[in-house]
């Protein structure tokens, strides 16, 4: 169970050797947790369970480095009046599916999805932001940079049932291709249920073209250089939706490593 009281966030590990993780957000709490996912074996699976009572806060990190092959799933439970904000970061080849669902009224589930592939990593990822309870709340945002060989497929999807009335949920998927050898997929997905709401979905892969690097030698700029500032420019926005200077510091230096 997770308690207020830290200065800094909650601190955890999944690997080969501790697989799954089950965290509690008591009733009226605020906690923070970063949590780093890593695994030897060609085959894991990890699991994360959240369950957010009521009126509680979480905002946390979950950092994927690891072996292809690997399964990660992600379940999350939002109880009335409940707030979460889940900041993915996907460094290495998985699979993973993220299901956040809102049971209460009044409930906030924010879904940031930060992806950096590179060389010849594979990704296969969805994430399903599901609202149940009325006057709900959340986005869900996916934003990638893939470079080298590598390749990404990203399914996002904004659900809401018959009685969540009132809710607002939004779904972005942005991907940019940094070589030609790079390829992504994006594609989003919109359930209503109901009437009175507002909700959106978009989706874009867009490509540097080599004008666009040429742009920045004439200023003196490497290509090399040129291609950290798209990267950090890219992503660099949902890593600013992060509270807090100290787990917005540890999520950087994560993306960097």
């Amino acid at each position: 169970m997770l308690k207020d009281g830290l200065k800094g966030p909650h601190l955890f590990t999944l690997s080969d050797h501790h697989p799954s993780l089950v965290l509690r957000v008591p009733r009226g709490s605020m906690s923070v947790a970063f949590i780093e996912c890593s695994a030897r074996k060609k085959n894991a699976t990890l699991t994360l369970e959240i369950a957010l009572d009521p009126r509680s806060a979480l905002t946390v990190v979950f950092v994927w480095r690891g072996k292809a092959g690997a399964t990660i799933a992600q379940k999350i439970r939002v109880a009335q009046g409940a707030r979460l904000h889940l900041v993915n970061l996907t460094l290495g080849s998985c699979t993973q599916e993220t299901i956040s669902e809102v049971i209460g009224a009044q409930g906030e589930s924010r879904i940031d999805w930060i992806i950096h592939g590179q060389k010849k990593m594979e990704c296969r990822l969805s994430a399903r932001n599901v609202f149940l309870g009325r006057e709900g709340r959340g986005d869900l945002e996916i934003r990638g940079v893939v470079e080298g060989h590598a390749k990404a497929s990203c399914n996002g999807s904004v659900e809401i049932g018959p009685k969540a009335s009132g809710t607002q949920a939004h779904l972005t998927e942005k991907i940019l291709l940094l070589d030609p050898t790079a390829r992504a997929d994006a594609i989003p997905s919109l359930d209503v249920e109901t009437h009175d709401v507002q909700a959106s979905h978009s989706a874009s892969v867009s490509r540097i073209h080599p004008e666009d690097l040429f742009y920045f030698a004439s200023r003196g700029i490497t290509q090399k250089q040129a291609r950290k500032l798209f990267i950090d420019g890219f992503l660099g926005s949902l890593l600013d939706h992060i509270p807090g200077d100290g787990l917005k510091e540890m999520s950087r230096a994560a993306l960097h490593t």
